[in-house]
């Protein structure tokens, strides 16, 4: 098995995230008891794509708006709260090439203005500016500079290998500020580039527009698994709460359609090392995405589908990490769940291709053994869960859990090789479609 497909199986695990809900109970109320302003247009951008906004208050009632122009600069302007332009459209980044992204903004009580950024272009960066608009009273209405109204340039807060995204800002009673964000950095190789939180605390200091970092790059959620999208806020008390999206709780259902033929020796042993854990076939060790999640709080719910070519399952089936897996038998009745959390290894006699049964003899038609798994949750005929073979075996769902169906092969999708024939392309085009009409992630 290739490293990219370790890999790619792992990072498909920790793309999930968890289902939750919300209710709020409120009394509506006429629109007009609640707004006090007619909407108002901040800028006219022209030809140009303002997008990303965030905005704040300060202590004189004057608000403050950041955005994204083209995604290349940052730009800001000041209101009245009557929504009297204090300060037009300003360019706030430095001149040059930058692609950013997800502005925060906060102001602190002697109303300097915090602002933090991404800029996505080349090794990604959590940016830092700060702006103290006051310094140009009185004001005119019109556009002013960058040089003008900066407190402190434009500071790279994190830059390392890996992504990072989502940064949020906050200041305390001290006027310190604290930036939490989402970041792939994993010097331990340990998540597998999956987005962990991170923290830093700075102490911005005016006179010399510059920071003064306290507390560095902080890793803050030290477990595998999928973080992102954090938001922090300071209460009262300078205590720094942080909140996040996190897989933990979750549950996810993993099929696997794998070619049976005689060059997939070696990837039906690895699937299993993948799943169970064990040794891969070229002696490197992995703990198994199953026993790694498990101290995450999380649910795997596997299957491991062998394409049936009449020559039934190759002998690694029954060895090495597979061993005691294989249940000799073609898919469950019933789906999995609490306390039965594992399908084991199974045969695939008869798969779905253009809308009709499918057994084809090679072991090799993973692309129709795809659409069957798709169509066995939602059916042509919108069915949930699905029938795409009446009265036949088709795979039992859980329907709590995310679902993702992997198909592992070495051929092309129908009958194998030569590829990219008329069949493969029209089997793959429908495996797609079932699936993402299924809401199962192919």
């Amino acid at each position: 098995m290739s490293q990219a497909f370790k890999s790619v199986s792992l990072v498909s695990i920790m793309l999930l995230s968890v289902l939750s809900g919300m209710v709020i109970a409120s009394d509506f109320a006429e629109a007009n008891t609640v707004v006090i302003t007619e909407p108002q247009q901040i800028v006219d951008g022209g030809s140009a794509s303002d997008t990303q906004t965030a905005i704040v208050g300060d202590s004189q009632g004057n608000v403050h708006i950041i955005w994204a122009r083209n995604n290349l600069h940052l730009y800001y302007s000041m209101l009245a709260s009557n929504g009297e332009i204090l300060i037009d459209a300003t360019q706030i980044t430095n001149p040059g090439i930058h692609k950013i992204w997800h502005p925060d903004v906060v102001a602190d009580d002697d109303d300097n203005i915090h602002i933090v950024w991404t800029d996505k272009s080349g090794t990604h960066k959590i940016m830092y500016t700060a702006l103290s608009p006051y310094k140009i009273q009185p004001f005119n209405g019109q556009t002013s500079t960058d040089g003008a109204i900066t407190g402190i340039d434009d500071t790279i807060i994190s830059q390392r290998a890996q992504d990072r995204d989502w940064p949020s800002i906050d200041v305390d009673s001290q006027g310190n500020i604290h930036i939490a964000w989402e970041d792939e950095y994993d010097e331990l190789e340990k998540f597998f580039n999956q987005p962990q939180v991170y923290y830093s605390m700075i102490q911005p200091d005016f006179v010399t527009q510059d920071v003064i970092t306290l507390f560095d790059d902080t890793l803050l959620t030290p477990i595998i698994g999928h973080k992102g999208h954090p938001d922090i806020v300071v209460d009262a008390n300078d205590q720094v709460q942080i909140a996040w999206d996190d897989t933990r709780g979750g549950k996810v259902e993993l099929v696997f359609v794998i070619d049976t033929s005689g060059s997939m020796y070696s990837e039906w042993a690895d699937v299993c090392t993948v799943i169970y854990g064990g040794s891969f076939s070229d002696g490197s060790s992995f703990e198994g995405i199953k026993p790694l999640l498990e101290v995450a709080n999380m649910t795997v719910y596997e299957t491991i589908y062998g394409l049936d070519g009449g020559f039934g399952l190759p002998s690694a089936a029954d060895s090495g990490d597979c061993a005691g897996y294989n249940q000799n038998a073609g898919p469950r009745s019933t789906p999995l769940g609490d306390g039965d959390d594992s399908g084991g290894i199974r045969t695939l006699s008869t798969t779905v291709y253009n809308g009709n049964p499918y057994s084809g003899s090679s072991g090799e038609d993973w692309g129709p053994g795809t659409n069957w798994a798709c169509l066995s949750w939602r059916d042509a005929n919108d069915n949930v869960p699905g029938s795409p073979l009446a009265g036949g075996a088709n795979h039992k769902w859980n329907p709590n859990a995310t679902k993702i169906v992997l198909p592992v092969s070495d051929e092309g999708p129908k009958d194998g090789d030569p590829s990219q024939q008329a069949d493969d392309i029209n089997s793959i085009s429908e495996a797609h479609d079932s699936c993402v009409r299924a809401g199962v992630i192919p």
